[in-house]
């Protein structure tokens, strides 16, 4: 299976043409939330860093649930940030509030319900959707 998501970074995202934006996906209560607190946090240190927590909590799925604050830290640590400065942000209650607003706005704002979603301008294209698909909507986006 092909994955659209590197092949639109290489061709538009790079290029500065588009924008690449994650919004938190709360399905799944307070374990969702813990894991969103972890990426945003591990952004907070560096940007590059909330997709190498992002990809490293998906490779990791199924200690998600059970993951408390402590293994979070030891995530950050492994993936050499500073463990003291991830705690901190981890108690920080304006991350929860932020990583809330996000889905709130995706879902009721928004209205989607499906995995993966885009939004494009205005228009929301939910799904996943061949690389030409991407191509055509971003063309009629920029025209």
């Amino acid at each position: 299976m092909l994955r659209v998501e590197p092949l639109l970074i290489e061709n538009y995202v790079a290029a500065g043409t588009v924008n690449l934006r994650f919004n938190h996906v709360l399905d799944h209560g307070g374990a969702s939330e813990r894991a969103s607190a972890a990426a945003e946090c591990a952004g907070q240190q560096d940007p590059y860093s909330f997709w190498t927590m992002h990809n490293h909590l998906f490779r990791n799925l199924s200690s998600l649930f059970s993951a408390n604050v402590d293994t979070y830290v030891g995530y950050a640590n492994g993936l050499g940030l500073d463990a003291d400065a991830f705690g901190s942000c981890m108690a920080d209650p304006a991350i929860l509030d932020k990583i809330r607003a996000q889905h709130g706005y995706r879902t009721n704002e928004l209205n989607i319900r499906r995995r993966p979603a885009f939004l494009i301008n205005d228009s929301v294209y939910q799904g996943g959707l061949p690389f030409d698909a991407f191509e055509r909507a971003i063309a009629e986006a920029m025209n």
